[in-house]
């Protein structure tokens, strides 16, 4: 009996993901990822059959995919601001708003003199590797609590072929023993309420590490350490860049205005029109 056709195969694939509500493309990257082809390879080769291998390998996946695990974990692979990073459990997958945090530092790196960043709670490494991508020159550190999280950072790093400084501490209390400024200093921190749990979907919450989720006070309590350190690890004329809850920009604004009282604190909006970003800076941009 011969193999299914990849055209068989998605027809199939797709009908079920119809019924359960899931995403239609799930199948297809699934697909396409462990064949190596583009989209459009994909297509040009849709009546081809698959060999044993590959098709079990989707099979697998699939149910995988099925059970709740998201595809960027069942591949290892994120895309994030045009690089694909490796990825696991002990990270979080990296989000596109995200991209929109390294979007407003580039424009700050390619107006003013930079040459010291921080990225703190830095995961996968997305936000330090795409700034350092992008920027080769740029001194980039970043740091995380979790040993687990920096063996997949330094991964991306290799992968990447991006010279950056990791470092193990909570939040940034080496760099204070140290007395150490920056020029730039990016965070997206576990910023989620232990009250929101209840509403989040089981496809995060099973999936995703809390550490790198949830954090006390209303989610505020990483942001009221940093506003009270932050002032002490920044050079004379810095730029500071935070993801934040959509409903936190008021709390964290007044936070880093009072923290930095000559600068200017600014809340953004993301591509869904949600309060996302705080910027503090004492720059003329």
């Amino acid at each position: 009996m011969p193999n299914n056709t990849i055209s068989s195969l998605l027809k199939k694939a797709n009908q079920v993901l119809s019924e359960r509500h899931l995403d239609l493309n799930a199948a297809e990257i699934l697909l396409e990822t462990r064949l190596k082809y583009t989209r459009s390879e994909l297509w040009t080769h849709y009546f081809d059959e698959l060999s044993d291998e590959a098709e079990e390998q989707f099979q697998k996946d699939f149910k995988r995919y099925l059970n709740g695990e998201p595809v960027q974990y069942i591949l290892n692979s994120a895309s994030f601001y045009g690089l694909e990073f490796y990825v696991d459990q002990s990270v979080l997958i990296p989000r596109p708003e995200t991209e929109e945090l390294v979007q407003l530092a580039e424009q700050v790196a390619q107006k003013e003199k930079v040459e010291k960043v921080l990225d703190i709670c830095t995961g996968s490494g997305a936000i330090a590797i795409a700034l350092k991508k992008r920027f080769p020159s740029l001194s980039v550190t970043a740091s995380d609590i979790s040993k687990e999280a920096l063996f997949i950072a330094k991964k991306n790093s290799e992968i990447l072929e991006t010279e950056i400084e990791y470092v193990e501490t909570d939040l940034v209390t080496l760099f204070l023993e140290e007395k150490r400024t920056f020029d730039v200093i990016l965070a997206n921190p576990p910023y989620i309420a232990e009250a929101e749990r209840a509403e989040m979907s089981d496809y995060v919450l099973k999936n995703e590490p809390d550490l790198a989720l949830f954090a006390e006070n209303d989610g505020l309590a990483i942001y009221e350490r940093l506003a009270i350190d932050l002032p002490y690890l920044v050079n004379e004329t810095f730029w500071i860049g935070l993801e934040i809850g959509y409903a936190q920009g008021e709390a964290v604004q007044k936070l880093f205005q009072k923290s930095f009282p000559q600068a200017e604190v600014v809340i953004h909006k993301d591509m869904n029109k949600k309060d996302r970003m705080i910027t503090c800076t004492n720059m003329l941009i």
